[in-house]
């Protein structure tokens, strides 16, 4: 099947990591969506914390109308008092299906988010036009372009020496290890035995200790789900 030419078809879905802490869309992003807008396309827009509640705010401050947030069991934010649709009744499921229902997407894709990451391995699957912006909060680099057809994108993090005591990425990588429900996750690093024992200072930090695990072995770290 040939690639299609962006945008594409009359739904646009806009979909992000939830580490976007920048209180504004980057211009290269907002200039995307202006020109769906301007197509007077269809947007799905999901309601979680960081990008996606971004892209919402984006959307009523320019009053646009035709916006469908797309949510789990319950909605937690809806800028424009929109209508609203259940795309299934957990992460997984929801974000698959949102994909699915979509012809074209933006997304924004923060520190190599492991969800993320399975959603644009989806896009790419599907053929749907997609425009990523990737960024780190860990160097401050970013990019924006087209989806790369020719490029793995990674479900792993690999977290380099100097990110290990960083919060905010430890805590990520929990949280998008949560949120795919698998049974255990390689985390990739340079120091596994440094990055299992403040992966685990984190876990302890949140209360989790009775939800995850760390285990370190033959020079690999994993976070693994303690069976109940």
């Amino acid at each position: 099947m040939g690639r299609r030419g962006w945008p594409s078809g009359s739904r646009l879905l806009l979909m992000g990591s939830s580490a976007f802490k920048v209180e504004e869309l980057p211009a290269v992003v907002r200039e995307r969506l202006d020109e769906a807008m301007s197509l007077n396309m269809t947007i799905i827009v999901g309601e979680a914390r960081g990008a996606c509640r971004r892209f919402q705010d984006y959307l009523k401050s320019r009053s646009y109308e035709d916006v469908i947030v797309g949510h789990a069991k319950s909605i937690r934010y809806n800028a424009g008092d929109w209508r609203t649709v259940q795309y299934g009744e957990d992460l997984k499921e929801r974000e698959r299906r949102m994909i699915e229902d979509c012809d074209s997407a933006i997304i924004i894709w923060v520190n190599n988010s492991g969800v993320i990451a399975k959603n644009l391995e989806l896009l790419k699957r599907l053929n749907k036009p997609t425009y990523v912006y990737e960024c780190s909060t860990m160097d401050d680099k970013e990019s924006f372009g087209e989806l790369n057809h020719t490029r793995v994108y990674s479900p792993y993090r690999r977290v380099r020496a100097s990110a290990i005591v960083d919060t905010s990425v430890l805590s990520g990588i929990i949280d998008d290890f949560l949120a795919l429900k698998d049974e255990e996750l390689l985390v990739e690093c340079e120091n596994p035995s440094l990055t299992g024992y403040y992966l685990n200072k984190s876990i302890l930090d949140r209360n989790l200790e009775d939800v995850l695990m760390v285990v370190v072995e033959s020079g690999l770290c994993y976070l693994k789900r303690i069976a109940r």
